[in-house]
């Protein structure tokens, strides 16, 4: 491995070390869609990258749209990583119903345990990216008929530091079945026209 690879490595593992230090977990999205699509599966997958915890997890859905039912989530799904193997496991997610009377979509998995993050273990740069691929993974499909693309806030929480060690993402959600399709059209009809400028 070169010795940039080497030291960028290195790097990293010292910004992730901070967190396991910390004694808490600590989350980071490692990867989600670009944008929610009605009636399609939207994935997204997590890492501790902190300490160890087994005081579980717990993922909400939330936003304006949520809140005033113009965006609905159904069939949520946790792929459970067993011996290497996949395995879809269907959760409950209900709508509820916070303090300030602002509604949700929340999932708590309470027994659910984060290992801690040890990047000591790899070696080489393909063992380390191996350990980041240690990751939660889960499923939903949302309901939207709207000709607008409302904002969702899709959070992450463990419940062993929920302030400091959740992962959030805004994502955007779309009526629009064929959003990919249109939107690489549009982008690939504006490159032709700047090209004969």
């Amino acid at each position: 491995m070169s010795k940039s690879k080497n030291k960028r490595i290195n790097e990293i593992k010292e910004i992730l070390g901070d967190h396991v230090a910390s004694g808490k977990p600590y989350l980071k999205m490692i990867s989600c869609g670009e944008i929610m699509i009605n009636r399609l599966p939207y994935s997204f997958s997590l890492q501790n990258i902190g300490a160890a915890s087994n005081a579980g997890i717990c993922v909400t859905l939330s936003g304006g749209a949520v809140d005033n039912g113009r965006v609905r989530f159904t069939d949520f799904v946790f792929l459970k990583n067993v011996d290497g193997k996949v395995i879809p496991e269907r959760y409950d997610l209900p709508l509820v119903t916070k303090n300030d009377g602002k509604k949700l979509y929340q999932a708590k998995f309470d027994k659910l345990v984060l290992k801690e993050y040890d990047p000591t273990v790899a070696k080489t740069e393909e063992e380390f990216l191996g350990v980041l691929s240690t990751q939660l993974t889960f499923r939903v499909t949302p309901l939207f008929e709207g000709e607008d693309m409302p904002e969702i806030m899709l959070s992450v929480y463990p419940y062993g530091d929920p302030l400091t060690g959740s992962a959030t993402e805004w994502k955007r959600v779309t009526s629009d079945e064929d959003y990919f399709l249109h939107h690489l059209k549009v982008g690939r009809r504006t490159s032709f026209f700047k090209g004969r400028r």
